[in-house]
């Protein structure tokens, strides 16, 4: 089996480094369902002409759901407006997550517009195409004339469209292809930017954000407070309470392929997922704690091959991302046999053994 997350490639063995991006394609759904049960605060009811699913709030009462907001609070993307809502503290994780994958020295600025733009068509994201040509105007030009893409931004631009429609098809040499253009970290980089575009672009088209009439606002480059997390509920605490997805399976199509399989049909593809080779290094557990420092929270994950990988590579990035799930986790409270029927809908869809 192969397969989008978490995590970042395909055809991988199951030590292999390569989880992250299947992670964090499959967590993408969960933002969804919060963002259609769960209720808000004053809101401005948009106009009957507008494309719009959710109400969404004005910049002032937006910024007053989030945690820490400035004295002189700068324009939020609609996206933001609408879902800060019902989810104030995983939408303040989520822009300062979408900030570092549109500025920084990850990527070249170019490069990053025109994989950020791939991956939104490919989504049929138009907002999230807007945002590219925000941050690189020059864009259209290139688009409009690709002889002047280098090799390496079109390999990266191919790499991106399949990742958001076929990712458990993306090949060892559309793979190698990226890699040997841009190394090791940026790779990294596209790979978290992709995954990033996954579920941001669906949690867009899901709530059918409408575009700010000037366009998309600038990065927000604020750092937001927030509440200490609470402790994860494990064991019994765990299983739903609310009796809601008991008979959840009655009315769905049967997975005839699915069912067909025994339990030594899984363990040997278990084992030849365990034969394939990673396709990008995995950095030592030396090397990690370097890069981290002594004494960090995210050295208890040395152990797990995909997270040195993304610690390795892009502590940053891995960092942001997690406290975007942790902040979800938080307010969401997703009854959690339900939410693991819908983990293992997403995960069999996208044909991702993990």
């Amino acid at each position: 089996m192969c397969f989008e997350s978490g995590s970042i490639l395909i055809h991988f063995n199951s030590d292999s480094p390569v989880y992250p991006f299947c992670v964090f394609i499959m967590l993408r759904i969960r933002w969804l369902i919060a963002v259609a049960a769960l209720s808000f605060s004053p809101v401005i009811v948009m106009g009957a002409d507008t494309p719009a699913r959710l109400p969404v709030l004005t910049n002032d009462d937006a910024w007053k759901r989030l945690p820490g907001a400035p004295s002189t609070p700068q324009p939020l993307p609609m996206w933001a407006r609408m879902y800060a809502g019902p989810m104030p503290l995983a939408t303040s994780a989520m822009l300062e997550l979408d900030a570092m994958h549109r500025t920084g020295d990850r990527l070249a600025p170019r490069a990053r517009a025109l994989i950020r733009w791939a991956a939104a068509d490919a989504n049929a994201c138009a907002y999230s195409k807007a945002v590219a040509v925000r941050d690189f105007p020059e864009l259209p030009k290139l688009l409009a004339n690709p002889d002047r893409l280098e090799i390496g931004e079109r390999a990266a631009m191919l790499f991106a469209r399949k990742m958001m429609l076929r990712a458990y098809a993306v090949t060892d040499e559309e793979f190698k292809a990226v890699h040997d253009a841009f190394g090791e970290e940026p790779t990294v980089a596209i790979v978290s930017m992709l995954a990033f575009a996954s579920f941001h672009d669906r949690l867009i088209l899901a709530m059918n954000a409408p575009l700010e009439p000037d366009g998309p606002p600038p990065p927000l480059m604020v750092k937001f407070e927030r509440p200490k997390p609470k402790p994860h509920p494990m064991g019994a605490d765990m299983i739903g309470k609310t009796g809601r997805v008991a008979n959840a399976s009655k009315g769905l199509a049967n997975d005839d392929e699915w069912l067909r399989m025994t339990f030594r049909d899984l363990q040997n593809n278990l084992d030849q997922q365990r034969e394939r080779s990673g396709r990008i290094r995995v950095p030592s557990k030396a090397e990690v704690t370097k890069r981290l420092g002594e004494g960090h929270p995210a050295l208890w994950q040395n152990d797990i091959l995909w997270s040195r990988v993304c610690n390795g590579f892009q502590p940053e990035l891995t960092a942001a991302w997690f406290e975007c799930v942790t902040q979800f986790r938080q307010e969401s409270k997703l009854d959690r046999v339900f939410e693991q029927c819908i983990f293992w809908v997403v995960t069999r869809s996208l044909q991702c053994f993990y």
